[in-house]
This record gives structure tokens, sequence and C-alpha cells, in this order.
């Protein structure tokens, strides 16, 4: 799989539509019908990280946000005109692989966010999405290929952007 370079270019209005086309059949499928942090079941006007790969709900994508760019690249799945590596990437990602890798160490016993919780955006939901993302608490520890730094500065990052590798690794418990 090639290496995907984050772009910032701005799609032109033919590219827009076509790509609001895409991520209309994507959010569909059933391994991104929900929120990648909380069970809040997504509508079309739902909201994605664009470097993490997945689709969140509008609750979850405000603490995105507050992470900040260095972490998350959140984007409306409405609002926003996308770019052809932006859907490219939500279609390699999706909330169930990137799960697989953002959740790979989650205990058993790990509390995770309820559709209350969302709906009130309150610690609990804050919580988790923050030891999930910035602390990489639960993280697997190998890296995906595909994430090797192809853009010249940081540290590559999901679908290579540098943001989640600079967040300091969970400290290791003492034996």
């Amino acid at each position: 799989m090639a290496d995907w370079v984050p772009t910032n270019h701005k799609a032109d209005e033919k590219e827009a539509a076509r790509n609001r086309k895409k991520l209309m059949k994507i959010i569909k499928l059933p391994q991104n019908a929900i929120c990648a942090d909380c069970p809040i079941k997504l509508a079309q006007n739902a909201w994605a990280s664009i470097n993490l790969g997945q689709f969140i709900c509008f609750q979850c994508s405000g603490i995105h946000r507050n992470l900040g760019t260095h972490i998350t690249k959140v984007r409306s799945l409405n609002l926003d005109s996308w770019n052809d590596d932006w859907v490219a990437n939500m279609e390699r990602w999706g909330n169930h692989r990137s799960a697989q890798y953002w959740e790979a160490r989650i205990p058993p016993g790990v509390r995770r966010p309820t559709v209350e919780d969302s709906n009130q955006q309150n610690h609990v939901l804050k919580t988790f999405i923050k030891d999930k993302y910035q602390d990489r608490c639960w993280a697997a520890p190998e890296r995906p290929a595909e994430w090797i730094q192809t853009n010249g500065g940081g540290s590559g990052a999901p679908p290579a952007q540098a943001a989640p590798a600079r967040a300091p690794a969970p400290a290791a418990s003492p034996a």
C-alpha cells in the first residue's frame, strides 16, 4: 500500500461533488455507521477526522477539535469540500480498521462512553477521546507501515500525519 501524503489542496466543484457522493456511500457501510468514539448512530451530516480516517458524530467532533490539529483534523461531510486524498484515506481506514489500531490494547474494564455521555459531552467522553488519541493509551505498539513519514516534517501519523506519534506514549506501569 502506498504512503498517504496529506494534501490540503482545495477541491474544485466537480471533485467536491464526486467526493460527497463517495462519502455518503462510505458512511453507509456497517463498519462506519456508528461514531468511532461513542455509540451515536451517524447521520449523513456527520463529521470525520481526515488524518485518522474515522467518521465521528457532532459531539465528538468538538472534542477532537479541542485536541488540536496536530492530533486530529476534523472536517464536515457536508460543509467542507473534500479532495480526493481525504476521501481515499477514509476508504482506506474507516472506523473498524482505525479502531483495531487505536483500541488494540484497551482493557476490558475501561468505561466506554454512552449515548448520554455523548449528548452531554461530559468528562467520560472527553477523557476517553483524550486517552485514545492524545495519550495513545490503547494504541497498538506498532504503527501500520503506511503511516511512514513521507511529508518531510514531523514523525508520520495516522495516515501519514505526525501528530499522534508526537503525543507521549503511555508510561509503563511498574512491575
